[in-house]
């Protein structure tokens, strides 16, 4: 009785079960593969060097399955695999920061900000254009839709424990495994139903977003030690950065106001957001630097004392 039962399951939602938990593992693996990179209590000096390669032509050969695949359910495969190789390689290992190496970090720019939903939503209604319209193959759609979900669950957990209050975790972390929970039971029951394979399949890639989600509730009732151990570092990482970027554009405006490079309306502008200092300008003016109908503007917009009117006058 058992073991038809069994064999019912396993015919019905088993293939769709499959492809959750092939995800889940493939994410064990891929956190394993990435302590050296700063986990680890000594991490691995040029580890990333190596790790982004591998990632790098693991993910183009998967893709490019993706895209010359005719068997539907196969293809559909290849971009769900294509897609959990793509997060690590442009989402975490592109944007990590190591504290020693040949390369500290490949890119500044991280896509998990709180900014990214823009671009998440953009992407959202392009790929059901793209999917409704056929303007891709399928198994290119189901690689975006797989990257599309990974991106927003990382966004959403990449920020809980900044965005949300700690007297609310308890409550949200409770509703997103119950609602995550339903979710996935419609998704298998959406599948026992189905007679397609390809059905099946991509409802699998579906769903192991929706058990990732189960598997995170219980965790975000309370902060993240994960969030403010590394991501604390990676924020300290992007403030220093900025402080050298702020440096820098100090310098371009002192040797842009100098050389007369500035308008009256650019001058404005940058007093008003307190980016230049008045005396600079002052000194400015006083030099000759600026011209005369920049100085008007000035004059008439208040920028300038009396004093400094008289200085320019005299002039």
């Amino acid at each position: 009785m058992l073991s038809k039962l069994f064999g019912l399951i396993s015919e019905r939602v088993g293939r769709t079960i499959l492809i959750a938990l092939a995800g889940q593992l493939f994410f064990i693996v891929s956190v394993i593969t990435m302590i050296p990179l700063r986990m680890a209590e000594n991490p691995v000096v040029n580890y990333n060097i190596f790790y982004m390669p591998l990632l790098a032509i693991l993910f183009l050969v998967l893709f490019y399955r993706t895209c010359v695949e005719n068997k539907v359910s196969r293809g559909y495969m290849y971009g769900y695999f294509a897609a959990l190789v793509s997060w690590p390689l442009i989402g975490e290992v592109a944007s990590m920061p190591v504290d020693k190496g040949l390369v500290t970090q490949f890119t500044s720019m991280n896509i998990k900000l709180i900014g990214g939903y823009f671009y998440v939503i953009t992407g959202w209604v392009l790929l059901k254009i793209l999917w409704r319209t056929k303007a891709l193959k399928s198994s290119v759609c189901a690689f975006m839709m797989t990257f599309l979900s990974i991106w927003t669950f990382e966004l959403y957990m990449d920020n809980y424990s900044s965005m949300i209050p700690l007297e609310l975790m308890p409550t949200i972390g409770s509703w997103v495994t119950i609602i995550s929970s339903i979710v996935a039971i419609i998704i298998l029951g959406m599948a026992w139903r189905s007679t397609s394979i390809e059905k099946k399949t991509l409802l699998g890639c579906i769903l192991y977003i929706f058990v990732a989600l189960m598997m995170m509730g219980g965790q975000w009732k309370k902060p993240q030690t994960f969030y403010v151990k590394y991501e604390a570092a990676e924020l300290l990482y992007e403030l220093d950065e900025l402080k050298e970027e702020i440096a820098q554009i100090d310098i371009l405006k002192k040797y842009m106001l100098g050389q007369g490079m500035l308008s009256g309306k650019d001058i404005k502008y940058m007093l008003d957001r307190d980016l230049l200092n008045i005396d600079a300008v002052r000194d400015a003016v006083d030099k000759d630097i600026l011209k005369s109908n920049d100085v008007n503007y000035l004059k008439a917009k208040g920028i300038f004392t009396s004093e400094a009117d008289d200085k320019k006058e005299s002039n």
